[in-house]
């Protein structure tokens, strides 16, 4: 059975259609993959860096702590 001219042109249009549709389903997927890599480098690097914010906010309060002695040892000091 021989198609009609009409009928061809649906088809062109529908292959056309389907082959944009896949193409777009493919970089949508290559984004959803860049954009993974990307949150679990951002996810790794702010683990790492909250660990650091934890080291140095522990040298934070021995410092505080070092300080705190040696102001009470200087004010010993000044009124002995």
């Amino acid at each position: 059975m021989a198609m009609t001219e009409l009928e061809k042109q649906l088809l062109s249009a529908f292959e056309q259609l389907s082959s944009e549709f896949e193409k777009s389903q493919n970089e949508s997927a290559k984004a959803l993959a860049a954009l993974q890599e990307q949150y679990d480098v951002t996810r790794k690097d702010n683990r790492q860096l909250g660990e650091q914010v934890k080291s140095l906010s522990e040298q934070v309060q021995g410092l505080s702590r070092q300080v705190d002695q040696l102001s009470a040892q200087v004010l010993k000091w000044a009124s002995g």
